[in-house]
């Protein structure tokens, strides 16, 4: 089983932080669509979208994951988004969310 990543979350938004995963679920969709189709425009607004959600919830790394993925599209490094959407992809599925007040 892999380790899990663990993002520290303020608990004051423990009851908005499934709508933001399945958001994320919904964006993770939607750049596996741009990325088939080879639009770099699309993906740069998702990744950079995603860091903006990411940081004002407080998921670090996730935030991290969209910068890269918006700063590889502005490079147009399709090699890099593909290994970023696999990282993401993998975040997703190992991320565990601890609620601690702030």
């Amino acid at each position: 089983m892999s380790k899990k990543i663990t993002e520290i979350i303020d608990s004051e938004l423990k009851e908005l932080v499934s709508n933001f995963m399945i958001n994320t679920d919904l964006e993770i969709a939607a750049l596996e669509v741009a990325f088939k189709k080879s639009d770099l425009a699309t993906i740069n607004r998702l990744g950079h979208n995603m860091k903006g959600s990411a940081l004002n919830y407080g998921f670090i790394i996730l935030a991290e994951l969209g910068r890269s993925i918006e700063r590889a599209a502005l490079d147009e490094d399709v090699i890099k988004i593909d290994q970023l959407l696999i990282q993401l992809k993998d975040y997703v599925a190992r991320v565990e969310i601890m609620f601690e007040k702030k």
